[in-house]
């Protein structure tokens, strides 16, 4: 980015100082981690230095050891181009399906459009759904190939006059056959994406040496691929370093990898952090939180606290007797929105500004509807750290929804709703020291439903940031069918339709 001198003068500003994309990534995602050293991976589509940069962390001081030629943000993005059930637009937009050229070309197929000209904001939700969508289908072993010499040669994609246009033909022929062609492919892109990473970060520890570092950070875009961080996770997080090394390496993805961390790093290259702080929920307060006292008495809002509490509410959501209580309602269990304290810092949804519902029956459809989302998208459960084992198995912390483990097969048949079409679950870890609300929410769901975990999106709808006005989430409330209830700070708001029969 090129400023002119003479607006920065204009500001007043003595003296400025400018930090490089990756670095402040590198610095945002080290300075909250726990680890006294580390190797930093940062990579993601586009920056002013790169697009895959490795870092080295020791105290106070991170260092830069490699730049390497890759661009896996936009590989990653180009090829869902292959995908119309990601995309939301037919193939025919981008690639003429003629299968008797494709059955004998040798060359790369240059795709019909620019898509980063035609579809620039649409575009920055392929990856994510991507992601979701690979679970639809396993890999297919022939198109692995093609979708790593796409992968590997992935920054040799993005000059002016090749960006978006070419691609390998098996990958287009694959995508033109049929729809469970498309599904197989995308599982595979998927598959080789976590393959590359894995390679490269072995090769890196192998570089630096697995004693010189305590933990492995990833950051940047790429770094919200739970699946691949999972698979980082399961390969070294379990190495034995020897007699004179403390243990296995540590692992950690912070709450903000994506760009919206990149301020804070840039404040971090200045003056690092003394003492490492949360910071998943150091976003705005509510912007009109003045006015909740208003709406409240307006709508005949009432104070969860004097209704019971986190009892009362986990009864709720569990389709206790609280919940049957209520008139007109169906038989299904309710969707809670919630919005309390500071917003989440970072694209994920933990607790405060969240849809909330048991993990059973439907509700994962419901919640899906309700967001206007595609079919395959999966839902986020929150676990209290006590079920972890009871849910997966085994104790993964994911306290920033960064992870993606299987699922036990029990839990996956008693609580459908909680997992993934691949059998994982994209789960935030929640103990009393990250949120002690939620946490206690969770444990009081626990005692009615047996799991202590709810399903959590993100409370929004389809092309709307996150609420973060009482009055949005209230018109949310009323023209969502979806959605039964709201709570804002201690403040129970039904939806109009429902009373209780009986004063509380």
């Amino acid at each position: 980015m090129h400023f002119d001198p003479r607006f920065l003068h204009s500001l007043g500003i003595e003296k400025w100082h400018f930090v490089d994309h990756h670095e402040a990534h590198a610095l945002s995602a080290f300075h909250s981690s726990p680890f006294r050293s580390a190797l930093i991976l940062s990579y993601d589509s586009a920056g002013n230095d790169g697009h895959f940069n490795v870092y080295v962390g020791s105290f106070d001081k991170v260092e830069r050891i490699a730049q390497l030629d890759y661009s896996l943000g936009h590989a990653y993005e180009q090829l869902a181009t292959l995908l119309p059930e990601v995309t939301g637009l037919p193939l025919e937009e981008f690639f003429v399906c003629d299968m008797e050229n494709l059955n004998v070309s040798d060359k790369l197929i240059a795709s019909k459009v620019l898509y980063f000209e035609k579809y620039p904001f649409a575009s920055l939700s392929w990856a994510g759904k991507l992601m979701g969508y690979a679970a639809v289908a396993a890999p297919r072993e022939d198109l692995r190939d093609s979708v790593r010499f796409f992968i590997e040669a992935s920054n040799a994609w993005i000059g002016v006059e090749t960006y978006a246009k070419k691609y390998p033909p098996a990958l287009v022929k694959a995508a033109c056959e049929s729809v469970e062609s498309q599904r197989e492919l995308a599982a595979t892109i998927q598959s080789e994406f976590e393959v590359f990473v894995h390679a490269r970060v072995d090769a890196l520890l192998q570089h630096i040496g697995h004693q010189q570092v305590e933990g492995i950070v990833l950051t940047g875009g790429c770094a919200l691929n739970v699946l691949a961080n999972q698979r980082i996770y399961d390969a070294f997080t379990k190495i034995t370093l020897g007699e004179m090394a403390p243990g296995p390496l540590g692992f950690y993805v912070p709450p903000i990898p994506n760009d919206s961390g990149l301020s804070l790093g840039a404040l971090w290259s200045v003056a690092p952090p003394r003492v490492r702080q949360p910071l998943q929920y150091l976003g705005f307060p509510l912007w009109d939180q003045e006015l909740v006292i208003r709406h409240a008495r307006q709508r005949g809002a009432q104070r969860l606290s004097r209704l019971g509490g986190i009892e009362y509410l986990a009864e709720l959501l569990a389709g206790g007797d609280v919940w049957r209580r209520q008139r007109n309602h169906s038989a299904d269990k309710p969707i809670v929105a919630v919005v309390r304290g500071r917003q989440e810092f970072g694209p994920r949804a933990l607790g405060h500004r969240s849809l909330l519902a048991v993990p059973d029956g439907d509700m994962k459809e419901r919640m899906n509807r309700l967001k206007a989302r595609q079919w395959y998208r999966p839902v986020a459960p929150m676990i209290a750290e006590e079920a972890l084992n009871q849910v997966f198995g085994r104790d993964v912390r994911s306290p920033f929804m960064t992870m993606a483990p299987s699922v036990k097969p029990e839990i996956q048949k008693s609580f459908p709703s909680l997992v993934h079409l691949d059998g994982t679950a994209r789960h935030q870890s929640v103990s009393r020291f990250d949120e002690p609300w939620i946490h206690a929410l969770l444990l009081a769901v626990g005692r009615q439903t047996g799991l202590a975990a709810l399903i959590n999106t993100s409370f929004n709808t389809k092309g709307k940031p996150i609420v973060n006005t009482v009055k949005e989430s209230l018109r949310m409330l009323d023209e969502l069918p979806d959605l039964d209830f709201l709570v804002v700070e201690d403040w129970l708001f039904r939806k109009r339709r429902y009373s209780e029969k009986a004063a509380d």
